[in-house]
């Protein structure tokens, strides 16, 4: 089975305090690892509402291996694609649509 890392990362308004968690685990395929990583971030986003938390920038990244020892962030060539947590709920963002918007023209 192909092994896949989650990464989340949580922080809330009027905090300086991040929380950075990683995990890896083997999956049947992407597919599965997907819907386990949005399982995780609708989670997140259900506990925020019952602590009345408001969001600041939280995501719980995708990431193509076992990459539990390497120093990964979202230009990492193993990176999927992240649920973006906001008030709202969680969205997907595609890898490729993430590095458009840092490069594109309304990046600066």
């Amino acid at each position: 089975m192909p092994a896949f890392t989650i990464v989340t990362t949580s922080a809330t308004h009027g905090s300086d305090a991040v929380e950075v968690s990683t995990l890896s685990d083997d999956f049947t395929n992407d597919s599965e690892a997907l819907g386990y990583s949005r399982r995780m971030a609708e989670e997140m986003v259900g506990m925020a509402h019952q602590l009345s938390l408001d969001f600041d920038f939280s995501t719980v990244g995708l990431y193509d291996g076992d990459l539990i020892d390497e120093d990964i962030d979202p230009s990492h060539t193993a990176f999927l694609g992240a649920w973006v947590l906001d008030e709202e709920g969680a969205s997907f963002v595609g890898a490729d649509e993430l590095r458009e918007g840092e490069t594109g023209p309304e990046a600066t």
